[in-house]
């Protein structure tokens, strides 16, 4: 599975007018705010906080599919629902994986910010 879906990032594209300056703003926007969700699911590791956990995945699931990480919208999805009603065993281990997910949007996203033909 490719780590972004383009196809997801050109429909944005054309929901906003199609301006390019305006869709980088909205990825590095996303990044920044990814960065801070899984902060905060860290925060909820170590005070075993099960409805910020919940929540995190629940936004980052969602952001994530709205820019084409559809893997790191699925695992998001995956933690999300593993804490309907206790705390998840594998927590943790859900948290690693979203975190190494999250790297290769990060870097797959900024290289399509400035790629060759800086999608314009």
């Amino acid at each position: 599975m490719a780590i972004l879906d383009l196809r997801v990032i050109d429909q944005l594209k054309e929901l906003i007018g199609g301006d390019v300056e305006e869709l980088h703003e909205l990825i590095k926007l996303f990044l920044v705010e990814a960065k801070d969700i899984l902060s905060d699911m860290d925060t909820s590791l170590e005070t075993q906080d099960l409805e910020l956990l919940r929540r995190s995945a629940h936004s980052l699931k969602s952001s994530s599919q709205d820019f084409g990480a559809t893997r790191l919208s699925e695992l998001n999805a995956a933690l999300e629902s593993s804490c309907r009603n206790h705390w998840p065993e594998s927590a943790a281990n859900h948290v690693v994986k979203i975190a190494d997910s999250f790297k290769q949007v990060d870097v797959a996203l900024n290289e399509y910010i400035s790629g060759p033909v800086n999608h314009g």
